[in-house]
């Protein structure tokens, strides 16, 4: 072996190494580095003329080493990205109430272009073509239209200032209500797909009610083909219109609600169902496809994490617990050289006390009963002759496996259950005291030598619990901080919206509302061309209104799950959230956000569309791969204890698991 200084000098600086390369490069890197360096051991053991057997030995405890060192770089690693995250969020949490609000302004605007828009632009197409073509049945029917869709629209106002949402559940059956009474007489539906879920349905409503809106304003007179079709897999909703007249009295109504924002806003509606918009010119006029997907996508949650996560931790730990015990038993002179039977015996015993390690966090009484079952089998192994090896030897060296066990059972082990740790507490000290007092070198009354050696291994054992469950309380109370700053941060930014919906509420009540009432009394009235102005005069009200609320604040999005949506609507591009949206750690929140922002801006304008798919476990992040930020998604992948993954056809997927400090 190394002689002098070198035999532990080369072993630090080796150490050091491998410390500094899983702190500062991802978990592949660092474990290949890790095989390196047991192959560098394997080799200078072999080269200075040492038996297989101790190159074994040798081999077995530099990959405990390395294993743990590894495990504590990436401990580092993860902790450093962690507390920065942290730091990240709450210095945003004050921005997050104001950008909350602007959230509030873009759902009002869609809305309000979606539902009294739509009506308005309807109301005032069909008064102005009545008005132009001077037939008194056309005259009268646009009357009747424009009372019935004013107070549709009168309706709708005063629910979105009250501060009311959409309409609960839908379904396919409002498309057929929305065909059923357009005002376009040259319209064709057909629907063959039976039924849709309710969120799909009622996007789809809305593609169709756009589409049609857009035909009207744009194209009046001409023919319109409406199909709503089930496909395997996916639901299709296809609007075509002929190009139809020309418009002419109407052109500032036509268009004075483009721009753009209705298609935009469906695109991103559509995308959060997780389908796929179209909207363009044909060979018969002017084309919208919608398709939505009716099986879930999301895919299984990534487990590749556990092996970057902090369960690598314990993976390491039950690897150092191997090599301790087979490893130093290969380089002790005590042990013959060729027992073949006894090794048979000893290592899967060996095995089966260091395994449960890797389950100390998960499943802590069951792995600490685990490890403690070997004990028993060695001493009666030992009685028949099996095995030449004292129990009480094994114990005292594998004492820190238990040890840490109990340290898991106090910290991770429920709350409501801790007279367990008493009882593991004892069982230990009745375990260990046992296989010593059965040891060769205990004379006498091995019955009084078991109380009191059980009494003495009870008190270290009695410490690693008591400092397990002052962990882990210091870690609730950490918990419940973070939660109550996190309620607060809620209920502050409840108040704020409130605020601007009210505010918001009280210039719709001003302008559109009246105008919409307006309409409704002069079409009862019989006065068409008072229903016009009042809905031209609407429609200007709206477009103002419309422009405010979608007016940009300008400030960053926080670094939070939900403030990917605004940060999509900076890049020009559509996120949609598979699953409920839920609150989750600090450092998850800003690690999505961060990596959402990475994919958002290495795509190109198409294929900017991000999933954000969240689940009690973590958060699921899938977007374009930019080949410029490939790297920096990966390393803060690496960061968060999770993983990158190819999904196909240009995309990724990166899973970041949840872990609470």
């Amino acid at each position: 072996m190394l002689s002098g200084w070198l035999w532990w000098v080369v072993p630090l600086i080796v150490t050091v190494a491998l410390y500094g390369l899983a702190l500062r490069q991802t978990a592949g890197v660092a474990a290949g580095g890790v095989v390196v360096a047991l192959v560098l051991t394997a080799g200078t053991a072999s080269a200075l003329g040492e038996s297989p057997r101790s190159v074994t030995g040798v081999t077995l405890l530099a990959a405990g080493l390395a294993a743990v060192t590894w495990a504590l770089g990436r401990a580092r690693r993860r902790g450093r990205a962690t507390r920065r995250a942290v730091a990240v969020f709450r210095a945003a949490a004050p921005d997050v109430p104001g950008v909350a609000a602007e959230a509030e302004r873009h759902r009002i605007a869609a809305e309000l272009h979606d539902t009294a828009a739509h009506r308005l632009t309807g109301i005032a197409v069909g008064a102005a073509s009545a008005l132009r073509l001077a037939d008194p049945a056309l005259v009268a029917e646009a009357a009747r239209y424009a009372a019935e869709t004013g107070r549709l629209a009168a309706q709708e106002l005063e629910r979105l200032t009250t501060g009311g949402t959409g309409s609960g559940s839908a379904d396919l059956s409002d498309v057929d209500a929305l065909a059923a009474t357009w005002p376009e007489p040259r319209l064709t539906y057909v629907r063959t797909a039976g039924s849709a879920p309710s969120e799909i349905a009622a996007i789809a409503y809305r593609v169709v009610r756009e589409a049609l809106t857009n035909a009207l304003r744009y194209a009046p007179g001409g023919a319109v083909r409406v199909g709503v079709d089930r496909e395997p897999g996916r639901l299709v909703v296809t609007v075509v219109n002929d190009p139809g007249e020309p418009v002419v009295d109407n052109a500032d109504v036509a268009r004075g609600m483009g721009g753009g924002y209705g298609l935009a806003g469906l695109r991103t509606a559509v995308a959060a169902c997780g389908g796929f918009l179209s909207a363009g010119p044909d060979d018969r006029g002017w084309a919208v496809r919608a398709e939505f997907p009716l099986t879930s996508d999301e895919g299984p949650a990534s487990t590749s994490y556990e092996w970057r996560g902090r369960q690598a931790s314990d993976a390491a730990l039950a690897i150092l617990a191997v090599a301790l015990s087979i490893g130093t038993s290969l380089l002790t002179t005590d042990t013959p050289e060729s027992l073949p039977g006894e090794a048979a015996l000893l290592v899967p015993l060996f095995f089966a006390h260091a395994l449960p390690l890797g389950l100390r966090r998960r499943a802590p009484l069951s792995s600490l009963a685990a490890a403690l079952s070997v004990y028993p089998v060695l001493l009666g192994a030992g009685l028949l002759g099996w095995t030449k090896q004292p129990a009480g030897d094994v114990f005292l060296w594998c004492l820190w496996v238990e040890l840490a066990l109990l340290y898991s059972l106090g910290a991770y082990g429920p709350r409501a259950r801790r007279r367990w740790g008493a009882l593991a507490t004892a069982a230990v000290g009745a375990t260990g005291g046992l296989a010593l007092a059965c040891g060769p070198g205990i004379v006498g009354d091995r019955a009084a030598a078991w109380a009191v050696l059980a009494l003495g291994v009870s008190v270290p054992s009695a410490v690693a619990w008591g400092l397990g469950l002052a962990v882990g309380s210091r870690r609730a109370r950490r918990h419940a901080a973070v939660a109550w700053e996190r309620d607060l941060l809620g209920r502050q930014t409840a108040t704020v919206v409130l605020a601007e919906r009210n505010r918001l509420a009280a210039g719709l009540r001003r302008s559109a509302l009246r105008h919409a009432r307006a309409i409704v009394v002069a079409a009862d009235a019989g006065r068409l061309d008072t229903v016009l102005a009042e809905a031209r005069a609407g429609l200007a009200a709206l477009r103002e209104s419309l422009s405010e609320l979608r007016r940009q604040s300008g400030d960053d999005p926080p670094p939070t799950i939900a403030g990917i949506a605004l940060l999509a609507v900076r890049h020009q591009g559509t996120v949609r959230y598979a699953g409920a949206r839920r609150e989750a750690s600090p450092s998850l929140e800003v690690a999505a956000f961060r990596v959402a922002e990475l994919m958002l801006r290495g795509g190109t304008r198409d294929e900017r569309e991000i999933t954000v798919a969240c689940r009690a476990d973590g958060v699921a992040v899938s977007g374009p791969s930019a080949t410029s930020e490939d790297r920096r998604v990966r390393a803060l992948a690496d960061a968060a204890g999770g993983s990158v993954s190819d999904a196909g056809d240009g995309m990724v997927r990166v899973w970041l698991p949840e872990v609470l400090p």
